[in-house]
């Protein structure tokens, strides 16, 4: 849209102006000096009257010369209307310019967007589709691998019954097998899990759960494979009930202990604690591990992801992390990791810490304050909340041979 200025006057009204600033004055003197002759000298009159004079003065030359300086002005006026007028046809006409310009680059640019949204939307449909096609495989592939495991742990298990029998070194080697067998299985059903969860086919179920039998029983289970690792458990006697999945939120707690377990020297502590936290029920795994590095906390949770490049030195599949992430995610929870958590020289270690909603009332119930704001401020890396008992400490309960 254009911004249209009124048109100057034509050069012809211009020069006629400039024409009428001197003929109108000299005009209006000669007509008055010609009435006032008429009137005083050429009736007869011997003397010239004052008034004559003054007459003379005021409409023979004042009269006139008031109308020059007029014109004078109104010439300028118009000389100043007519460079304004100029000035802005130049800028309306650089404004239409830079206006079509602006707009032709605009929709260059806009189609240039539409073609990559196209682009992008065709990418995404083939992502997604290759997804499906991924989960499906990976479905197909682990319900194929499961059948002939099955066979294999129930011939482990045949044989196991007779195991006496078997030289020493064969005995040891029947338990690798096992457990092997045993550690593959879980894999698979974590693979399963996790295809069925990304697919939207794995819905919790919630509930009140209660936490303290729940935990106990996950901790000695994942105790199995090393029973003498010290590993404490506390939980405070009135502790509300957790709103959660009960299946799932055992695999959550499992799979932090086993990460724990595999990452931390073998024999050195492990705990376990739960409390009411900011109107949340908060459930922590704490090792004395390598830690995870700053830049590594908010990749860990990838599937996946593990921490090191090096595959004959770095652990497990980088699956469990991942699964225990969209576990609690789906169950209305948060979780996270705090690492370093020790500074006395020892392992950094690392705190995963994960929050569930609480079935009933809330913290009320659970005979102990909830965390304000400055108590966790001050409750970071290397530091304990004084109202909770020494991590290595033994506690209400604890799991392990001592």
């Amino acid at each position: 849209m254009s911004l249209r200025t009124p048109l100057p006057p034509p050069p012809s009204a211009t020069r006629l102006l400039g024409v009428v600033r001197w003929l109108l004055p000299l005009g209006l003197a000669g007509v008055a000096l010609s009435y006032e002759w008429n009137e005083h000298v050429a009736d007869g009159q011997s003397e010239i009257a004052a008034g004559f004079v003054g007459e003379i003065l005021l409409f023979a030359l004042g009269g006139p010369i008031a109308v020059a300086l007029t014109l004078r002005w109104v010439t300028r006026l118009v000389a100043a209307y007519q460079a304004t007028s100029a000035a802005l046809e130049a800028t309306n006409r650089g404004l239409e310019a830079s206006v079509a310009e602006r707009t032709s680059h605009l929709r260059a640019a806009t189609d240039q967007l539409a073609a990559a949204n196209g682009e992008l939307a065709r990418a995404n449909t083939e992502l997604r589709q290759l997804d499906r096609l991924k989960s499906e495989f990976v479905s197909l592939v682990s319900h194929q691998l499961r059948a002939p495991l099955t066979n294999i742990n129930g011939a482990l298990e045949i044989v196991a019954q007779d195991a006496n029998l078997l030289p020493p070194a064969s005995q040891r080697t029947l338990q690798i097998l096992g457990a092997e067998s045993q550690r593959l299985s879980r894999l698979i059903q974590t693979i399963l899990d996790v295809s069925r969860l990304e697919a939207g086919r794995l819905t919790p179920r919630l509930g009140p759960v209660a936490v303290e039998p729940l935990l106990s029983r996950t901790c000695a289970s994942a105790l199995e494979a090393e029973p003498r690792r010290p590993l404490t458990l506390v939980v405070p006697q009135a502790l509300p009930p957790a709103w959660a999945d009960e299946m799932l939120l055992e695999e959550v707690v499992r799979n932090l202990l086993e990460n724990a377990i595999r990452y931390s020297p073998p024999g050195s502590p492990i705990r376990v604690s739960a409390r009411v936290r900011q109107g949340m029920l908060a459930i922590e795994v704490l090792d004395h591990g390598p830690g995870v590095p700053p830049e590594e906390q908010d990749k860990i949770f990838r599937s996946f992801h593990r921490v090191g490049d090096d595959e004959a030195t770095v652990k497990g599949y980088g699956l469990g992390l991942y699964f225990a992430d969209k576990l609690v995610r789906a169950q209305q929870g948060t979780i996270w990791v705090d690492s370093p958590v020790w500074d006395d020289g020892s392992p950094p270690g690392a705190r995963f810490v994960f929050t569930l909603p609480i079935a009933g009332e809330g913290p009320d119930e659970a005979g102990e304050p909830e965390a304000s704001e400055a108590e966790a401020s001050e409750t970071g890396p290397g530091r304990r909340d004084p109202a909770e008992p020494a991590p290595i400490e033994l506690a209400e309960h604890e799991s392990g041979t001592p």
